[in-house]
């Protein structure tokens, strides 16, 4: 807070203000704060502390007043970004988005600037837009954990896969699904060729869970429509790769498409009877 060139009495009555308002005592510390503003007019802070209790209690409207009053002072990158959450938070993806981009355009290393304009970018499905923002914060703090998730399935989308595994374990560690990890690890090594890696992802993730959860939104939408697009008709796909098998033709690069084919249909048991299979078949 620049408060060098603030009356000290107006200082004054800001500190107590925040101790106040740390201890939920909202009506007081708003009381105290536009005390603080009587003193001194162009005390941005207060202004924006105001706008932040505001909206702590639901009080959209007042919230933004208090932060426009802020930018009257100043352009400021902290305020810009708050009256951007308050239009993010209602559903006002457009609106919100030109706060942020005015906060990071300010201050290009606030990491919160840059995962909203990020974060509102991928709301609108502007992908491409929303990636150099993410990587933005990823840079600031690489192991940021939803800023490395959306960026994955980012590059998933676009098909580099090397990026998304890259994504993927910085946050690996730290993701309370590992069924769902070990999937994703096992499609991109697919895609990249790695069918032994992929074989003992997709082991992994169908053995280490008798009812793991289903890909996550994005990721079902993402992988099942591609699919149907690249094969034209799984189903078909399907029977004809269990055709050859019954034949004899079961190398890995089949059993690993077949095997992520039956995860597309939630055909699970299949696939993890094919691989479980397949890896005896290795070892005899």
């Amino acid at each position: 807070m620049h408060t060098n060139s603030i009356d000290a009495k107006a200082v004054n009555v800001y500190n107590n203000a925040q101790l106040f308002a740390e201890k939920g005592d909202f009506a007081t510390a708003l009381a105290e704060y536009k005390r603080a503003i009587e003193i001194h007019p162009q005390f941005i802070e207060a202004f924006n502390n105001i706008g932040q209790i505001h909206a702590q209690m639901g009080n959209k409207n007042l919230a933004i007043e208090a932060y426009v009053n802020a930018l009257k002072i100043d352009r400021d990158p902290m305020v810009l970004l708050n009256i951007g959450v308050e239009y993010f938070n209602s559903g006002e993806f457009d609106n919100a988005l030109n706060y942020f981009l005015d906060s990071v355009n300010l201050s290009g290393d606030l990491l919160e600037a840059n995962f909203y304009a990020g974060l509102t970018y991928y709301e609108l499905k502007d992908f491409n837009n929303a990636k150099p923002y993410l990587i933005n914060v990823i840079h600031i703090n690489e192991n940021h954990y939803r800023a490395n998730f959306m960026l994955a399935g980012i590059y998933y989308d676009s098909k580099e896969f090397t990026q998304a595994l890259e994504c993927m374990d910085r946050i690996a560690s730290i993701h309370n699904d590992k069924g769902f990890i070990e999937k994703f690890y096992g499609f991109c090594h697919y895609y990249l060729g790695n069918y032994e890696k992929a074989v003992d992802c997709f082991t992994y993730a169908l053995t280490s869970h008798s009812k793991y959860n289903e890909f996550k939104e994005y990721l079902e939408k993402l992988t099942y429509e591609n699919k149907v697009k690249e094969f034209d008709n799984i189903d078909k796909t399907v029977k004809d790769l269990e055709k050859n098998m019954k034949k004899g033709d079961k190398d890995l690069p089949s059993v690993s498409k077949l095997s992520m084919l039956y995860i597309f249909q939630g055909q699970n048991k299949k696939a993890e009877k094919l691989l479980l299979d397949y890896k005896k078949k290795l070892a005899s």
